[in-house]
């Protein structure tokens, strides 16, 4: 059977106006903009859509307005993440409401001991119907799960058979998942943009859930990855991750600016203004150098 559960699941910015509430033009074209130039899935919201920043109520109206955009073109991971496991399950039982039928979330912040982590996802599993991505990140964005937890969580857990994996150790992750998980694990994709996704690939990888500022150098990357043959991976594939990289390194340095200023660049939104942005802001001399690296990206791919 056919994985649904692999390529690239694009994730949208949330648009503001002015007053920082949700622009909600600009968001539709988001959701839009990324069925239109062919990303595989979506995952809404998440950290690029500044997640933590969105009350409870913005994320459902979010996710609400991607159902009626998107209808069932692709399939839709809902983000579920939130301060508390209450907060989760509501979250989560909204989503399964609309006809979401997978989400994600990462364990909180709080978290410090091994029994915390599983018996999070064992209530998870245990309240709800849908398909469990864990997203396995680092600070300050996630609480990275013990390698030894996470693998149990995976083997053990009804419906957990999904993993986001963004450690520092993203590559050696997916070796040890698809070792000990074995057909437990339908899916493990990786984050960070792609910076890793070569390695990501090499070990197994199932796909990538980036920013959607540059889909169309996604689906091509991913498109030439899989021609790549066992542990090989196709030059193609390797000079496009090249061309490709420039970005990506000054997203990682700046990631909500940067991924909202692209957006912006390319018309999808009306303004870039972020919401006490995680990383540093831009100044006159980072527009500069954002404005010569989306130059070049728009010549390569766009």
């Amino acid at each position: 059977m056919k994985n649904i559960y692999s390529g690239i699941f694009s994730i949208p910015v949330t648009p503001f106006n002015l007053d920082l509430s949700i622009d909600q033009k600009s968001l539709e074209k988001c959701f839009e903009f990324l069925v239109d130039k062919g990303s595989h899935g979506m995952l809404i919201p998440a950290n690029v859509s500044e997640v933590s920043k969105l009350t409870d109520i913005e994320k459902k109206d979010i996710l609400e307005t991607a159902t009626i955009v998107i209808k069932d073109e692709i399939p839709i991971i809902a983000g579920v993440s939130g301060n508390s496991l209450e907060s989760i399950l509501e979250n989560a039982k909204f989503a399964e409401g609309l006809g979401i039928k997978s989400i994600l979330m990462t364990p909180l912040l709080s978290f410090m001991h091994e029994d915390e982590f599983y018996d999070f996802y064992s209530e998870i599993s245990r309240s709800t119907n849908s398909l469990i991505w864990v997203q396995n990140n680092r600070p300050p964005d996630g609480n990275p799960i013990p390698q030894n937890i996470l693998v149990k969580i995976i083997n053990e857990i009804d419906k957990v058979d999904f993993l986001k994996e963004e450690t520092d150790a993203s590559g050696q992750m997916h070796s040890l998942i698809k070792e000990k998980c074995g057909e437990n694990i339908k899916s493990i994709m990786g984050g960070g943009g792609g910076r890793r996704i070569i390695d990501e690939y090499r070990r197994g990888s199932d796909g990538l859930m980036p920013s959607g500022h540059m889909i169309e150098a996604h689906i091509k990357l991913w498109k030439e990855l899989k021609l790549s043959k066992k542990e090989k991976i196709n030059t193609d594939a390797i000079n496009t991750w090249n061309l490709m990289l420039e970005g990506l390194l000054f997203e990682q340095t700046f990631s909500v600016s940067a991924y909202k200023y692209f957006f912006w660049k390319r018309g999808i939104i009306e303004n870039y203004i972020a919401r006490k942005p995680i990383k540093s802001n831009m100044d006159n001399f980072d527009f500069i150098e954002a404005d010569r690296i989306f130059e070049r990206l728009k010549h390569n791919f766009f």
